[in-house]
C-alpha cells in the first residue's frame, strides 16, 4: 500500500503506469513497448537483426547455416529477425527449424515464426517463386 501511496505522490513514475496502462487497449501495443524496453536496453541485438535483414537475398549456403542458428539465440530481437529472413529467403527446408519458435515465450516470435512457416508452405507448394526478391530492385529511389 505504502508504495502504491509513493507512486500517486511521484509524478513521473505516475505517468509512466498510465502510460503502460494506455498501451493496453492499443492493438499490439504490448508488443511495440516490449521491443522498445528491450532496444533500450540492448545495444548490440538491434544490429545482429539488421545483419539478418541484410542476409536475406545473400546465396551463400553458410548464411542459412548461420541464420538457423541465430534462431536459437538468447535475444528475441535476433531469434524474430533471423525467422523473418529465413521466411523471406523463400527456402521450405528450412521449416523444421522454425517450427520450435511457435512455442516460444515472445508472442513476437512466434507470430514471426507462422508467418514465415505459412510464406515457405505456399513456396513448397508454388504460389511463391523459389527465389527471394531482390530488395534493392524494388525499394523506390
Amino acid at each position: 500500500m505504502e508504495n502504491q501511496r509513493r507512486m500517486l505522490s511521484d509524478p513521473r513514475r505516475l505517468a509512466s503506469f498510465g502510460f503502460e496502462q494506455g498501451v493496453g487497449f492499443i492493438p499490439f501495443g504490448g508488443l511495440t513497448l516490449g521491443a522498445f524496453r528491450s532496444l533500450r536496453r540492448d545495444d548490440v541485438s538491434p544490429i545482429r537483426a539488421a545483419a539478418a535483414e541484410v542476409l536475406i537475398t545473400d546465396p551463400d549456403p553458410k548464411t542459412t547455416e548461420a541464420l538457423k542458428t541465430a534462431v536459437a539465440d538468447r535475444s528475441w530481437v535476433v531469434r524474430a529477425a533471423a525467422i523473418d529472413a529465413l521466411g523471406k529467403r523463400n527456402d521450405p527446408s528450412v521449416i523444421p527449424t522454425l517450427e520450435p519458435a511457435l512455442d516460444d515465450e515472445r508472442e513476437a516470435v512466434r507470430y514471426t515464426a507462422a508467418a514465415a512457416i505459412i510464406r515457405l508452405y505456399d513456396v513448397k507448394k508454388g504460389k511463391l517463386p523459389a527465389k527471394p526478391a531482390n530488395r534493392r530492385a524494388t525499394q523506390p529511389r
